[in-house]
């Protein structure tokens, strides 16, 4: 268990773009989705839809976690969530965060005129959630 991203963290996070989201409902039980996630060496940035179940609860509660799993491979991340709804700081942090692309750099998200994602999909209108973490346990991340 640690607080920092060690090396070793930093490119499993890097190698890896899918994890299990975790929050809490209303009623204690845990709420999972599966969902991408960018990671700058210090914050993972994810999206969503305004009016997700995830969203109500991290309204109400933002302790989260994540799980990043490949494999036999796991890292566990707890932290605390805070939902970015403005559009102006939600184009900073795709700034900061940089394009969402797969590993490997192929695919990745559809960009719009002037950059950055479209405010409004099919899905809804779409939100971020800025993840700071608190703790790591990656005792199966070395294989």
């Amino acid at each position: 268990m640690t607080t920092e991203a060690t090396p070793e963290i930093t490119q499993y996070l890097k190698d890896n773009r899918l994890c299990v989201f975790a929050t809490g409902r209303k009623d204690g039980s845990p709420q999972q989705s599966l969902i991408g996630y960018q990671f700058d060496g210090k914050e993972f940035l994810l999206g969503g839809n305004a009016t997700s179940a995830k969203m109500r609860n991290l309204r109400r509660q933002p302790r989260a976690s994540i799980a990043v799993i490949d494999g036999r491979r796991v890292l566990l991340v707890y932290g605390r969530a805070r939902l970015v709804e403005d559009a102006t700081e939600m184009e900073k942090l795709q700034q900061r965060f940089g394009p969402r692309t797969p590993p490997g750099g192929a695919g990745g998200r559809p960009q719009v005129a002037g950059g950055g994602a479209p405010a409004r999909g099919p899905m809804g209108r779409r939100v971020n959630i800025l993840f700071t973490a608190e703790k790591y346990i990656a005792d199966r991340v070395g294989g």
